[in-house]
């Protein structure tokens, strides 16, 4: 073998020492001499290397090293280059052929880039070969520095992914073998490397450059920095233009950053600079590059990432909604990064930005962060983001509420896992609702988030009933108040619907004018339940001209309290693409279809419900109980035909034991009694029975409950059922047994059912009087009296007091019940003396506790009777809060602002704030200040009301100044000394500080109003 071998190679040499005149016949020539010469092994035998000569002697005659053709051109090289690997590590030819053979090796590498060539193998083979055997390093001792650049240009201009892994590795070792050799790095070389970089090149060769960079930073790290540094201080060359030096840090970073050491100082020089584009490009680089992962361990950029987030507060808006971008960037590839707490506490110092755009941007950085990554993310974080619901900017408060939505439908998401502590979030729908009490939102705006928003879509009826249970359990009262205005529009909505529908149906049948004036109230009426009434009555106007049955049929069947939610979702689905996007009444018809429908609440909802309080029940959880309950409640007060179907289990539930379940089924059958009452006896004939034991020996609450049931159950609202109640109440109040239960009902049978109760009034009012209110106490030593320590004497007046001011508030007709000047004169003593009469005894806790009801009795009185109560009786409860317990003025003061707010009490009671004043600088004096400015505020915005409708009724009541005579007046009842008898002006010191601290109160809280 070995000698047919050398017998080849000198017939090849011979025939080469001539060659061929064509091409056919050279490149056959030159594809048996590559075979050949691609059999032998590295440093083979003397007599192969002396066969080999005459071929090697003619293979780089010039006229092959210089041959035009390229397919000669590629076999020359290749045959070379099977040299060159044989002859290792000696050269085989002199300085000035390697010189033609390396130009020669290095042409070979632009057909690299075709991929699919037949002569793409060859080449792959001249590059393995080369990085291989490392023979590139002779084009350092030949000083070919420009073909090193060209063959570095080749590389990078053909490098793709198309590519086997094998020749990149290649073209990269090669790269770095030459690198490595060098002892020193020319300009021209680096400008090469570094202009492969930036996120606009190709990304195989970006790649390949950022390898070579990698391996080679120490050789590399002087000229690289010397090459930024002139770039950034202006001083660069005009050849270099066009490498972008943000792009080459951005790359070196990812791949060496300890090169970057001493480019910091010139990066925190851009960020501070004064022009803005180099600025604005400075923090878009910083911002990238810590948005690498692992790039906040980077102590050396520490300096620069601080200057970073500074530019939080740039002068300039471009420059800080750059910085969010970034951040966001940032937190979203790495939320739990060591900075994240650093960089989150600068973020939330934005939320109070003077551009509203910058406030929006916040928010959505922290939310879209939150929605990523709901645990890297503080829960107080979220609170203050949610504050922006409150923010001047409309735009920013409907989008704080969007994003928030979004937060706790991501909570839902990934509380199936467990990954998420459930409470945490389940403050967010109560923040949403009370939006429900700024100008800038409406029931439509907050209806629509907690429909279709707030639940992951496909969310079933019973994973939201989950979560609705546990957000009722944190809901305070104005959240509370907030869900039930939204249900009790939507049902007032319901029904006007039903009854346009009728009367639209009665239409058709026959033109008559009466139904068409009906119908166009019908329109004014519902169109009060969106933002923009006027636009909203127009569009019931068009929507009443529409032909296509199927649209009112959906309506009828969204309006139905038996259709599911699928069925629901499904049918205001198909409406809207009945309409198309392009209607003119597709936004309205969305709103009007989500409000016609039970997506909020339906019948499975309260289904589920049911079944969760057993599951309660079961778990002894008492909150959740309740907030089972509380649901209850509220569905039956506004959407009652919701409990249809629930007799049974509602029945069985009220024979409970558990107290919380029991009284809030009775509030259930109080509020919904009415709808279901016919399938209620026919479910169960015992439950008249079991609401009057509950009258009769129940609690307090769940006597009152029960009252009420008992008439909404009954066809003749109670009066037969209630009358034998009643016989018997009055005959236990003798017996004196279960007493506060027998009071509270029969001061709800007096509301309910004033026939019934007036039959045995006087007995009811004597036992009162002569039998809890004329008793006396015996005193014990009250000096370190506390205000639990109320007698049990005390609870039952305190209950009879009730009774009597109940009397006097029936459902029906209040104005003419005689007798009133009766009881206003036993709340003028209970004022003035704590008891009915001065000589009767207690003690200072029960004196205070009878004061503290009785005013409140007056409150509850001034709805129906206000015009009946004396001045004096006025005042005696204006100065409740001088009670000596501090715990009386703050019940009662609480009252009075809930009252005023929920206009059931008017205005001129708010001077009641200005009595127990003591200290301008104390809590009390900021919460009272605080409460009046409320008051105020809702004055002047029902004025502003009245004013743009310009009514001509006499309401001067809502405007803020009519508290002015009242506070006046009240001064001069105020503890005045007799001016006739006291000449001493000291003795009216106090009165004249008192005045002042009062009118101080008053008109700061004037003046907080007009800063706010």
């Amino acid at each position: 073998m070995g000698e047919k071998l050398e017998q080849q190679l000198k017939e090849v040499g011979s025939k080469l020492e001539t060659p061929p005149s064509t091409k056919d016949g050279l490149v056959k020539l030159l594809k048996q001499a590559a075979t050949c010469l691609s059999e032998l092994n590295q440093s083979p035998p003397a007599s192969i290397l002396e066969a080999m000569q005459p071929f090697l002697n003619a293979i780089v005659q010039p006229v092959l090293l210089k041959h035009q053709d390229k397919d000669v051109k590629l076999l020359v090289a290749t045959c070379i280059c099977e040299i060159t690997r044989i002859t290792a590590p000696e050269a085989p030819y002199s300085d000035d052929v390697l010189k033609d053979i390396f130009q020669l090796i290095v042409g070979t590498f632009s057909g690299l880039k075709d991929t699919g060539g037949p002569s793409f193998g060859r080449r792959v083979v001249i590059l393995e070969t080369l990085a291989k055997y490392r023979s590139c390093v002779v084009m350092l001792d030949l000083e070919c520095d420009e073909l090193v650049n060209e063959m570095y240009s080749t590389f990078f201009a053909v490098a793709s992914d198309d590519h086997p892994e094998s020749v990149l590795s290649s073209m990269q070792t090669i790269m770095i073998v030459l690198l490595e050799e060098s002892e020193d790095i020319q300009e021209d070389l680096l400008v090469i490397l570094l202009s492969a970089l930036g996120r606009n090149k190709n990304d195989t060769a970006r790649r390949l450059a950022m390898n070579v960079i990698e391996q080679c930073a120490g050789k590399l790290e002087a000229g690289i920095k010397q090459f930024l540094v002139s770039s950034m201080s202006g001083d660069s060359r005009p050849g270099h233009s066009h490498i972008d030096y943000h792009e080459v840090i951005y790359d070196v970073y990812r791949c060496s950053p300890q090169i970057l050491s001493g480019v910091v100082p010139y990066l925190t020089g851009e960020l501070l600079t004064d022009q803005l584009d180099t600025r604005l490009k400075a923090v878009g680089l910083v911002g990238d590059l810590f948005a690498v992962p692992g790039s906040a361990n980077n102590e050396q950029f520490h300096s620069v990432f601080s200057e970073f987030l500074k530019r939080l507060t740039d002068r300039i808006v471009a420059v800080r909604m750059s910085v969010l971008e970034h951040v966001k960037s940032c937190l979203l590839t790495d939320p739990s990064r060591a900075d994240a707490p650093q960089i989150l506490t600068a973020l939330c110092d934005r939320l109070l930005d003077f551009d509203e755009n910058v406030r929006k941007q916040v928010v959505a950085v922290i939310c879209d962060v939150a929605c990523h990554a709901l645990n890297s993310i503080p829960v107080e974080t979220v609170k203050l983001v949610a504050e922006r619901l409150r923010d001047k900017s409309v735009l920013v408060k409907r989008y704080t509420m969007e994003r928030l939505a979004d937060i706790f439908r991501g909570c839902c998401l990934r509380n199936f896992n467990g990954s998420i502590n459930q409470n945490e979030f389940e403050w967010i729908p109560g923040k949403i609702l009370r939006c429900l009490y700024d100008k800038d939102f409406g029931s439509d705006t907050i209806e629509s988030v907690l429909c279709g928003s707030l639940f992951p879509t496909g969310f079933s009826v019973k994973d939201r009933v989950r979560h609705w249970v546990r957000i009722f359990s944190g809901f305070d009262r104005i959240e509370m108040k907030a869900l039930e205005k939204i249900l009790e529009q939507k049902q007032r909505l319901q029904q006007e619907m039903q009854r346009y529908l009728s009367l639209r149906q009665m239409h058709q049948d026959g033109d008559a004018p009466e139904i068409q004036k009906k119908i166009l109230f019908c329109f004014r009426v519902m169109s009060r339940s969106f933002a923009e009434p006027a636009k909203a009555e127009e569009n019931f106007l068009i929507l009443d001209q529409l032909k296509d049955a199927n649209v009112w049929k959906i309506l009828m069947n969204l309006l139905d309290s038996n259709t599911s939610f699928d069925q629901a979702f499904t049918g205001r689905d198909d409406l809207l693409k009945i309409l198309g996007a392009k209607h003119r009444l597709y936004d309205f018809l969305s709103t009007l279809s989500m409000k016609c429908s039970y997506l909020l609440f339906n019948k499975e909802h309260v289904k589920e419900i049911l079944l969760e309080v057993a599951a309660q029940k079961s778990s002894a959880n008492a909150q959740f109980m309740q907030s089972c309950m509380d649901i209850l409640g509220i569905l039956a007060r506004f959407s009652p035909l919701l409990l249809g179907g629930t007799e049974e289990e509602l029945v069985n539930l009220l024979k409970e034991e558990n107290e919380i379940i029991k009284e809030g089924i009775l509030h259930v059958l109080a509020k919904a009694g009415g709808t279901i009452r016919e399938q209620l006896a026919a479910t169960s004939s015992s439950v008249d029975l079991l609401l009057e034991r509950l009258c009769l020996e129940g609690s307090r609450r769940q006597a009152k409950y029960a009252v009420h049931a008992l008439a909404a159950i009954t066809k003749d609202d109670g009066l037969k059922s209630l009358s034998v109640l009643y016989k018997r109440l009055v005959d236990m109040l003798e017996e004196k047994t279960h007493l506060p239960a027998v009071l509270q009902s029969l001061g709800c049978i007096a509301q309910t059912a004033m026939p019934v109760f007036e039959t045995r009034e006087s007995e009811i009012e004597e036992f009162i009087k002569s039998k809890i209110l004329r008793c006396s106490n015996k005193i014990r030593n009250d000096t370190k009296a506390c205000w639990d320590d109320r007698s049990e004497l005390c609870l039952l007046k305190i209950y009879g007091i009730k009774t009597l001011v109940k009397s006097y508030l029936p459902v029906k007709d209040a104005h003419i019940r005689p007798g009133i000047d009766d009881l206003l004169g036993i709340l003028k003593s209970m004022l003035s003396y704590g008891e009915m009469s001065e000589d009767i005894e207690s003690s200072s806790v029960d004196k205070a506790h009878l004061r503290l009801a009785s005013a409140k009795a007056v409150l509850r009185l001034s709805r129906q009777w206000d015009h009946k109560i004396p001045v004096d009786v006025f005042h005696l409860t204006l100065r409740t809060p001088e009670i000596s317990f501090p715990q009386a003025k703050k019940l009662f003061l609480s009252k009075v602002h809930q009252y005023v707010k929920d206009r059931l009490l008017d205005a001129k009671y708010a001077c009641a704030f200005l009595f127990g004043i003591t200290e301008s600088k104390s809590p009390e004096f900021e919460e009272e200040k605080q409460n009046l400015a409320d008051i105020i505020q809702m004055h002047h915005q029902m004025k502003a009301r009245q004013i743009s409708v310009q009514s001509d009724a006499n309401s001067f009541a809502t405007y803020p100044e009519y508290i002015i005579p009242y506070l006046v007046h009240t001064f001069a009842h105020h503890s005045c000394p007799d001016i006739d008898e006291c000449k001493d002006v000291k003795a009216f010191e106090l009165v004249y500080w008192y005045e002042f601290r009062c009118l101080e109160c008053t008109f700061m809280s004037y003046y907080t109003l007009i800063s706010c």
